[in-house]
């Protein structure tokens, strides 16, 4: 026990001594006193006009009452030897990720797959960030909202296992609908400044005209895959083909993907089996 360290969490509730100590100061008074008699009678004969019955009792509880009251007036001023760390700065950045759910994320080129891979990354992001906002969006043909904005990032992680290509009402790879949706997100919250985290292998827009969606938001791109490609497994076996019946060997757009960053005023990282991707973006 330091008492250097000894302070108050409530120090204000101290300044409530002041009219308490000055109200048993009065009481004391009128009790020395004895009343207003001393005003209109001799002193000589208080004594034999006013009764002093149970005069030590009295005493003794209003000592007992005093003390109560100024224990109670310190204790509500919170008295610790502990001090707890304040925070100097909170990050209240937003960010949302924005994760491709199209079939070519089922492309084997990175082990187990590159959905896989890209719900581990994820993982890893939620658990570095201690504060600020985070919402999760995924996309095909069309944008969904896993979770909105929120500091509840456990909430966001319990549901990245769920995520698979086969719950997308229709495929595709509408990245200019995730961005619009992101977007919305952000504005809905208030928030004038943020960053969009986007997960994907490619993208089928035109990279400056989705640049003009983003307004005062940055994008920042993890590309997942590898510019040789790898065949797309399906949910019931097989690989993916093309109308022809060849297979379908996806290929990281990576140069497409590092220009709509640059534009977007983020960074491009393609993933890596450590955390050294998350450090660059």
């Amino acid at each position: 026990m330091n008492w250097l360290d000894f302070h108050f969490i409530r120090p204000y509730w101290l300044l409530t001594l002041i009219p308490a100590v000055g109200l048993m100061i009065v009481s004391v008074k009128h009790t020395l006193s004895r009343g207003q008699w001393v005003d209109v009678c001799d002193v000589e004969l208080l004594p034999f006009i006013l009764e002093n019955k149970n005069s030590s009792q009295s005493h003794w509880v209003f000592g007992a009452l005093s003390f109560a009251v100024l224990l109670a007036i310190v204790a509500l001023a919170g008295p610790t030897w502990e001090r707890l760390d304040t925070p100097v700065f909170r990050n209240d950045a937003a960010l949302v990720i924005a994760l491709d759910l199209s079939q070519t994320m089922n492309a084997t080129d990175i082990k187990p797959s590159r959905l896989v891979r890209a719900r581990y990354k994820i993982a890893d992001i939620l658990r570095q960030r201690k504060d600020g906002l985070t919402a999760l969006v995924v996309y095909s043909a069309d944008a969904f909202t896993v979770t909105p904005l929120t500091s509840d990032v456990a909430t966001i992680e319990s549901q990245l296992n769920a995520l698979e290509s086969h719950l997308m009402p229709r495929q595709g790879k509408d990245t200019q609908s995730v961005l619009k949706l992101a977007v919305k997100l952000l504005k809905q919250a208030g928030q004038k400044q943020g960053n969009i985290f986007l997960i994907t292998d490619a993208v089928k827009s035109d990279v400056d005209q989705l640049s003009d969606e983003l307004s005062a938001y940055a994008v920042s791109v993890l590309g997942v895959g590898t510019e040789s490609g790898g065949p797309v497994k399906l949910a019931g076996g097989g690989f993916l083909k093309d109308r022809h019946g060849n297979i379908v060997v996806p290929k990281l757009a990576a140069s497409q993907l590092a220009s709509l960053a640059r534009k977007a005023g983020g960074s491009y990282s393609a993933i890596t089996s450590d955390d050294s991707d998350i450090k660059t973006l």
